[in-house]
């Protein structure tokens, strides 16, 4: 029987791990207040929550890009007291539906800040810096890079936009490949596997990393260090399996 070529090709999850794992739902300043608000994520999250979960081992982790738009020509404070606020209430708000729901455990959810995740890698200033330096040389993520300026809307891939780009796309690498302690009271450090997810397309430029593996991280327990969810569509993306070549996003 041939076997099917199931590149650049995405399905849906049936179930996860029967073991401790920590999804990342990483939340856009831009979109807290609509269409990533407090319930919204917790729509998003029952796609998960009981049907794909068989046992209770499941963390969720959401991380706030507050710190990434600090990449701007706004002031820091403006910034800050925009967006405190919103963080804060877009947490509270959720926690209020957890309580309204007693199914799930409130220690099974953490809140945190970009800034608080880059405490938790030691080397991070030294990787950002090669990683800026490998875009300079390399011409194919330059490509990816400006596919995925225009796949957002923006017009102009600046030194703020850059650096937006190289930001996110170096935490969602190192998380995926376990350089990146992820702080979750109900899993306590046992997760066996990190999965990313967000209601949307993954960029090329995350996909490109993950294919070149820039550093030679390796994360063998996480059987989804190269992959990503899609909340929207309800698709997971296995880079291993991606041709970007041919890829339409």
């Amino acid at each position: 029987m041939a076997i099917k070529n199931l590149t650049n090709q995405f399905f849906d999850i049936n179930k996860l791990p029967q073991e401790e794992g920590i999804l990342v739902f990483p939340i856009s300043m831009s979109r807290i207040s609509n269409s990533q608000n407090a319930k919204n994520c917790w729509e998003y999250m029952k796609i998960f929550s009981p049907d794909k979960i068989i046992k209770p081992l499941v963390g969720l982790n959401f991380i706030y890009g507050d710190y990434l738009y600090f990449n701007s020509d706004e002031k820091a404070s403006d910034l800050k007291n925009k967006f405190m606020p919103l963080i804060l209430s877009h947490k509270n708000e959720f926690l209020k539906l957890i309580s309204k729901n007693p199914f799930y455990i409130e220690q099974a959810f953490s809140f945190i800040t970009w800034n608080q995740a880059l405490l938790e890698c030691k080397n991070y200033t030294n990787l950002l810096g090669q990683l800026k330096k490998f875009y300079k040389k390399d011409k194919s993520f330059q490509k990816y890079m400006k596919e995925d300026l225009k796949s957002t809307g923006k017009e102009k891939l600046d030194k703020n936009q850059l650096n937006f780009f190289l930001e996110e796309t170096l935490l969602f690498y190192l998380i995926a490949k376990g350089k990146m302690f992820l702080k979750n009271n109900y899993v306590h450090g046992h997760e066996k596997w990190i999965l990313w997810c967000y209601p949307g397309k993954p960029l090329k430029s995350q996909i490109y990393l993950i294919k070149t593996n820039l550093f030679k991280f390796h994360n063998k327990k996480n059987k989804f260090e190269n992959c990503f969810y899609d909340l929207k569509e309800k698709k997971l993306y296995d880079f291993s399996r991606i041709d970007l070549d041919t890829l339409q996003l």
